[in-house]
């Protein structure tokens, strides 16, 4: 699913594209997707104009006049920015690395469930094959009140985001460091591909205790995972399945995973065999030579 680089690559792009568009007509082709009533959404989007763009975790805001979009990509949500000028492609495009087809700028299809037209002709587009994802909409004011964002944790790459309320977060905790990485409540933003970069990066292993790391692993911890999503915000994101950027594009962080998705292939810093078990229901992937287990491990 789209972590926090996969949302901030979306943002940027939006930021590029959409700002200052007025909205003249929204469509909602599956209720599912929109939280609350779809005809006042439709009834109060027309007429704003969109104002900036901005994320907390892996929720993407859309700021408006009056209103704000909460967008959460879900499993398989895409939001891509409709160019009129841009002729839709006609089929799809085979990733090099993964293998699988993912569309460009695409037509309005079966799983395109909620469009936006602007004035000017252009629009957004989200799809979502699952329809795993919500759309929210919040006056300005609530938005930080809104069960979406009211319970996130620390946000990496603001002032928030210290060591001291970090290792607060993991005292005490008895469960592994790989199923508290996935909590929202702790960091923001981190999901399966990020948490175990995070940890092949501190040289921590996922089975560990969270209490029971010492203070320079979690210092190390604290430090590698703003490193690796900052590392796949410059990749353009993960496309592994379904991300696409806000044009449609594929990113390339893919190439560069330390860890994840690289079972029985060799380790880019020791050669040994990259290793996947099951944490938190979650596949997990690392090096058992990079990320022995601790003293107080598993």
């Amino acid at each position: 699913m789209p972590e926090l680089p996969e949302v901030e690559v979306i943002r940027r792009g939006l930021e590029q594209t959409a700002i200052g568009r007025r909205i003249a007509r929204v469509e909602v082709a599956d209720d599912r997707v929109v939280s609350g009533p779809p005809e006042v959404l439709k009834s109060r989007l027309v007429g704003q104009s969109v104002q900036a763009l901005s994320r907390r975790g892996k929720v993407l805001i859309i700021e408006l006049e009056q209103d704000c979009l909460l967008v959460h990509l879900g499993m398989t949500g895409q939001l891509t920015f409709w160019d009129r000028k841009r002729e839709d492609d006609a089929g799809f495009v085979r990733h090099p690395s993964t293998g699988l087809q993912r569309a460009r700028q695409h037509a309005i299809d079966k799983h395109t469930h909620l469009w936006i037209r602007f004035e000017d002709g252009n629009g957004l587009h989200y799809r979502d094959i699952r329809k795993f994802g919500r759309i929210r909409l919040v006056s300005r004011e609530e938005r930080m009140c809104s069960p979406m964002l009211q319970s996130l944790g620390l946000e990496p790459f603001t002032e928030g985001y210290r060591l001291e309320p970090f290792e607060r977060l993991l005292a005490g905790r008895k469960r592994s460091i790989k199923a508290l990485l996935l909590d929202q409540h702790l960091v923001a933003g981190l999901g399966n591909i990020y948490s175990d970069e995070a940890l092949f990066v501190a040289g921590i292993d996922p089975r560990r205790v969270a209490s029971s790391l010492t203070r320079p692993e979690r210092l190390r911890l604290f430090e590698a995972i703003p490193a690796v999503l900052a590392r796949g915000i410059d990749l353009g994101g993960t496309s592994l399945r379904d991300f696409v950027n806000a044009r449609g594009e594929a990113g390339g962080n893919q190439e560069e995973l330390f860890v994840y998705g690289r079972t029985g292939q060799p380790c880019r810093r020791c050669q040994a065999s990259i290793e996947r078990i099951v944490l938190a229901q979650r596949s997990t992937h690392y090096c058992p030579v990079c990320q022995k287990a601790g003293i107080d491990g598993l």
